[in-house]
């Protein structure tokens, strides 16, 4: 009987441990995905843009922002910012972004 209780108990544990590693695994930074989520728009929507639209992107250290440029047919300069809460996680972010884009 106790060894069938310490089976389940190690057959739990593993369940658990695989499912965080997968998570870790498949997690993959934004910057590496296809469409950019820069933040929100004065209205309180989320303004997302795919990468195919971006033509030129500028690091701001002094801001710790990233400005995206992109093509929209509505606006001539139209320009979405990334910002970030330190200059470490902005260079982490455009690290990936140059590496994977």
């Amino acid at each position: 009987m106790d060894m069938k209780k310490n089976k389940k108990l190690i057959g739990i544990i593993m369940l658990v441990m695989t499912s965080f590693l997968m998570g870790s695994f498949f997690n993959q930074s934004e910057a590496k995905l296809k469409v950019i989520k820069a933040g929100v728009d004065d209205k309180g929507n989320q303004v997302c843009i795919n990468k195919s639209q971006v033509y030129l992107f500028k690091k701001n250290q002094a801001e710790n922002k990233i400005l995206f440029y992109f093509h929209d047919a509505q606006s001539d300069s139209a320009m979405v910012a990334k910002s970030f809460p330190d200059l470490e996680s902005l260079n982490k972010y455009w690290d990936v972004l140059i590496r994977d884009w």
